[in-house]
């Protein structure tokens, strides 16, 4: 009988230990998983993948992969749907591949051109058209056109032309309208141009490192934004206590309104959510919300008191309140919002 209740006590005992240990390695793997979500794991979980065309252009392969290697980032060489380029995905660390997705891809793709290649795609005239074809695979992608020596060989070649032209029947190809035109006729099209191999290495290990940590950034609204509170004037006596204060920043945000009139709103609804629930209440008239906060007084610039206006009142009320974020701020204050249906 003893040594049944012995050995029952200690299969509670063993029980309890296991127990504490799974609870201490769940909390442990919470712990980390907090971690990742801060992009504390960020570097360590971005992998790129680079296609084989660009390790296979000469010095610009070697240059790149000592780079990623050198910072200690993950690469894989492979052969990518488009040719020439290199896209990023985020993998979740193995011990927390159950709590964590375990793959996110980065909305971004890179082609790594040699100025020759870039000028016969350019002088074809195919530009627009390998444009499209990249659209149709990645719609939501953001692309990047990156050029090694291009304006090194355009000039080689002019000279060449110059000094004797009878030599061949070069054209110089409008690279700079192709460019500009990418630019402004496309969204989320961009270029980028290197002077030699180690710049062009030096920016794509750049952005992968960008791109890790910018997936863990908070998402920025036009109340929170406005440079951290750059929005406020210098010469202002609250600067110090608005740019220490998100809801004076966001009151900061709305347009026209000054920093006499953000403060005088904060001393009389010290939280956004205590405005709010005033607008919110049902009792009471859209005429009166639009107008509640018009007699609230501010000081002056001589230290005489001035009340807040309808103008600034209307503006708070209806920029706060509106129910699309699509519709331009001057139509929102001219009461645009009411009217969508």
């Amino acid at each position: 009988m003893k040594e049944e209740k012995k050995r029952k006590k200690e299969e509670a005992k063993l029980q309890q230990a296991i127990m504490k240990a799974e609870a201490a390695e769940l909390k442990k793997l919470h712990k980390e998983k907090q971690k990742w979500e801060k992009g504390k794991f960020a570097l360590k979980s971005i992998v790129a993948e680079i296609d084989a065309k660009v390790v296979e252009m000469g010095s610009i392969g070697g240059h790149l992969l000592s780079r990623f290697t050198d910072k200690g980032l993950t690469f894989r060489v492979k052969a990518n749907p488009i040719e020439r380029s290199i896209l990023w995905t985020m993998t979740a660390p193995e011990h927390l591949s159950q709590l964590c997705p375990k793959e996110t891809v980065i909305l971004y793709i890179i082609l790594v051109y040699e100025a020759e290649e870039f000028c016969n795609l350019v002088s074809s005239g195919s530009l627009v058209d390998h444009l499209n074809g990249i659209r149709s695979l990645y719609p939501s992608h953001t692309v990047c056109y990156l050029t090694n020596r291009l304006m090194a060989y355009i000039n080689k070649r002019e000279q060449q032309q110059y000094k004797n032209p009878a030599s061949n029947g070069w054209q110089r190809p409008p690279v700079e309208e192709a460019l500009a035109r990418l630019t402004t006729h496309f969204a989320k099209v961009h270029s980028r141009q290197c002077i030699d191999e180690p710049e062009v290495a030096e920016h794509i290990v750049g952005l992968t490192c960008s791109l890790a940590s910018c997936q863990y950034r908070k998402k920025l609204t036009r109340l929170s934004v406005n440079a951290n509170g750059s929005i406020i004037p210098k010469g202002s006596l609250d600067r110090s206590l608005i740019k220490n204060n998100c809801w004076l920043k966001a009151l900061m945000a709305v347009p026209k309104v000054q920093p006499r009139f953000a403060v005088a709103i904060w001393k009389k609804y010290p939280t956004m959510r205590s405005l709010l629930n005033v607008y919110m209440d049902p009792d009471k008239t859209v005429h009166e919300k639009e107008f509640h906060l018009k007699d609230l007084t501010t000081e002056g610039l001589l230290g005489e008191d001035r009340r807040l206006g309808e103008v600034c009142s209307k503006r708070v009320y209806r920029i706060l309140m509106a129910q699309s974020g699509s519709i331009r701020t001057e139509d929102v204050e001219d009461g645009a919002d009411f009217f969508v249906t």
